[in-house]
């Protein structure tokens, strides 16, 4: 059998959905919120789906739903997001792939929080390279960046954490780089950054 159901009137923010399946090897999530397009996860039966879902408020539909013909159990549990760490990780991703669209042909991304200086590896082949750097919560961070033997590429320089785009061009004459971020007055922030081949735009 499948399980399926509303959740009226969420209020907005994360939630978290687990979907389990028994009697077959895996099944089918589907999230519609609002009326909005279905999200559809595939899972195992071996394993419980856990996923977090942002919404603004509003009714919820979701169905688990094994492989037809197959006699199998499935069921879904909604829940307010008991993680504050793992919701923080969902809000950086997507602050992090809004920031850094569009994805580029053979480019090397990744994105980072906290309070204290943070390191970053990138292993990008030798050549040339635009580094594209973002920052948030901050009112300026310190940048720099080296190859990953250590020699500097690109020598500390100032960024203002206003949501504009930071570009530099970064030449790696060996295999893999390495950025060193110092955060200033120690606040929190956030970094999305990446490397694009040949000095894309």
């Amino acid at each position: 059998m499948s399980a399926s159901g509303g959740v009226p009137a969420r209020r907005g923010g994360m939630d978290m959905v687990s979907g389990a399946c028994a009697g077959t090897y895996g099944a089918k999530l589907t999230i519609v919120k609002g009326d909005g397009e279905p999200e559809a996860s595939s899972f195992e039966c071996g394993s419980t789906l856990d996923r977090f879902v942002r919404h603004d408020g509003g009714p919820i539909t979701i169905s688990a739903v094994p492989p037809s013909g197959k006699p199998a159990a499935t069921g879904v549990k909604v829940q307010t997001n008991p993680d504050r760490r793992a919701s923080e990780l969902e809000d950086l991703s997507e602050w992090s792939e809004e920031q850094l669209q569009p994805r580029l042909p053979g480019e090397f991304r990744g994105t980072s929080s906290g309070n204290t200086t943070s390191t970053a590896s990138l292993m990008a082949a030798p050549g040339q390279y635009e580094l594209q750097f973002v920052c948030d919560w901050l009112p300026g961070a310190q940048l720099s960046v080296s190859t990953a033997a250590g020699v500097e590429v690109l020598a500390p320089v100032q960024v203002p954490c206003t949501g504009t785009m930071f570009k530099a061009p970064v030449q790696l004459p060996t295999e893999g780089v390495g950025l060193t971020m110092i955060r200033d007055g120690g606040l929190e922030g956030r970094f999305a950054y990446r490397l694009v081949p040949g000095g894309q735009p």
